[in-house]
C-alpha cells in the first residue's frame, strides 16, 4: 500500500461517521418528516421543500439528488482509511481485492432483495426471474467501491487515483455525447441497460443504477478516496479544511462547464457537482465534529446512525418495520388524542425516532455490523 510522505497515525474520523449519519438519516425518514411538515408552511416554502426533497425528472439538481452520491463519496473516503490499515497489517493485494469483490456480491444480492421488497410487499415474490430488478442502490455502492478500491490497491498512488477518476469521467462524457441523444430513451445508458440488465429497469427505458452509472460512481468513489488521503495527512486541521474546500470548488467549476447535470444517468457534470458539494460538506464537518469534546458530543446523534448505516437501511426496508411503525403510530395517536389530520407528521416522526432508537441500541451495545 502507499505510504504518504506526510501522514499521521490512523484515527476514526468523527466527521465521516457524522456525515454518513446525516446522509442516512435523510434516507431513512428525515425527508418524509420534512415533506409532511411542509404542508403546514406557506405555499412558497412548501413548494421549495417538496421540490428539493424530490428527484429532478431529468436535467437539474436538487438536494435529494445528492443524498445517494454523497454516500458513495463517503464510502470512498472511508476506504482510504481501511485500505491503509490493512496494508500496514501486511495483508496481500489479492486478499484485499477479494474482500472488496465479496462485499460487492453480498451488497448486490441484498440490493435485489430490497428492490423486491419495495415492489412486492409482505414477502410476496414473483415466480419469474424477469420480474426482479437486478440493478440497485446497494449494488451500485458495492461494485463502484470495488472498482475504485481495486484501482487503489494495485495503482497505489493517490494522485493516480484522482487522474483515473477524471479519465473515467472523460470516457463516460464521450460515450454519452457521441453514443446517444441525451434523452431518457435515446441515451447510451438506456441502450446499455436494455442490453446488459435483465429483469425490470427502474425508469422503464433506463436504470439510474445501471452499468454505466456504476462506472461514473466509481469515479466519485475515487474522488472520495482522495478526500480520505487529505484527512489522514499530517497537515494541520486548517490546511486540511482549506485543501478539501479548494478541491470542492475545482470540482464545482469543472462540473458547471462540462455538459448537462443529469442524476438519472450520472453524467460527468453531475458527478463533479456532487463531488464538489461532498468535498465542501466534509470540510464543514471536519470543523464541526473533529475539534475537541464539544464536536464529539454534538455529532453523537448522527454518528449513532452513521456507524450502522447500511444495517439500518436494510432494517427500514423490511416490510415488517413499516407495519410495526404504523401500529405504534396509531396507538400513540389514540393515547394522546392527536388529530387524525396530523397522522402523516406523527407517523413520519415515529418512524424516524424508531429507526434512530434501533441504531442507538446497537451503538450502546457496541454492535457495529459492516458489510
Amino acid at each position: 500500500m502507499e505510504t504518504p510522505l506526510t501522514r499521521v497515525a490512523p484515527r476514526r474520523l468523527l466527521s465521516l461517521d457524522a456525515l454518513r449519519g446525516l446522509d442516512m438519516f435523510i434516507i431513512i425518514g428525515l425527508d418524509s418528516l420534512l415533506r409532511a411538515l411542509a404542508q403546514y408552511m406557506p405555499e412558497g416554502v412548501r413548494d421549495g421543500i417538496w421540490r428539493q426533497l424530490g428527484h429532478c425528472s431529468w436535467e437539474g439538481l436538487t438536494v435529494y439528488d445528492l443524498v445517494f452520491p454523497l454516500f458513495v463519496f463517503i464510502s470512498g473516503a472511508s476506504m482510504y482509511f481501511s485500505l491503509s490499515r490493512a496494508g500496514e497489517q501486511g495483508k496481500s493485494r489479492w486478499t484485499l481485492t477479494g474482500k472488496l469483490w465479496k462485499r460487492a456480491l453480498i451488497l448486490s444480492f441484498l440490493g435485489i432483495l430490497v428492490s423486491t421488497w419495495d415492489m412486492y410487499t409482505y414477502f410476496v415474490f414473483t415466480p419469474s426471474l424477469n420480474g426482479f430488478r437486478y440493478a440497485s442502490v446497494l449494488a451500485l455502492i458495492g461494485i463502484s467501491c470495488a472498482l475504485a478500491g481495486t484501482a487503489a490497491i494495485w495503482l497505489r498512488r493517490t494522485w493516480v487515483m484522482i487522474a483515473l477518476s477524471l479519465a473515467i469521467l472523460v470516457g463516460v462524457w464521450s460515450l454519452q455525447h457521441f453514443g446517444g441523444d441525451m434523452t431518457p430513451s435515446g441515451c447510451i445508458n438506456a441502450k446499455v441497460d436494455q442490453w446488459l440488465c435483465p429483469g425490470v429497469l427502474h425508469n422503464g427505458t433506463y436504470d439510474p443504477e445501471g452499468p454505466l452509472c456504476i462506472v461514473s460512481a466509481a469515479a466519485l468513489a475515487l474522488l472520495g478516496y482522495g478526500a480520505g488521503h487529505v484527512c489522514r495527512s499530517a497537515l494541520g486541521m486548517v490546511k486540511q479544511v482549506g485543501l478539501l474546500a479548494l478541491m470542492g470548488c475545482v470540482c464545482l467549476i469543472l462540473g458547471s462547464n462540462c455538459g448537462a447535470v443529469i442524476k438519472g444517468i450520472w453524467t460527468p457534470a453531475f458527478v463533479l457537482m456532487a463531488g464538489g458539494i461532498s468535498f465542501l460538506l466534509l470540510a464543514a464537518f471536519r470543523v464541526l465534529c473533529d475539534r475537541g469534546r464539544v464536536g464529539e458530543r454534538l455529532s453523537l446523534p448522527l454518528r449513532v446512525v452513521g456507524m450502522n448505516a447500511l444495517l439500518i437501511y436494510l432494517i427500514t426496508h423490511l416490510p415488517g418495520f413499516g407495519m410495526l411503525c404504523e401500529e405504534g403510530c396509531d396507538l400513540l395517536m389514540g393515547a394522546l388524542t392527536i388529530e387524525p389530520s396530523l397522522r402523516s407528521v406523527v407517523f413520519a416522526a415515529f418512524y424516524l425516532i424508531a429507526a434512530w432508537l434501533v441504531c442507538f441500541l446497537l451503538w450502546s451495545k457496541r454492535i457495529f455490523i459492516k458489510i
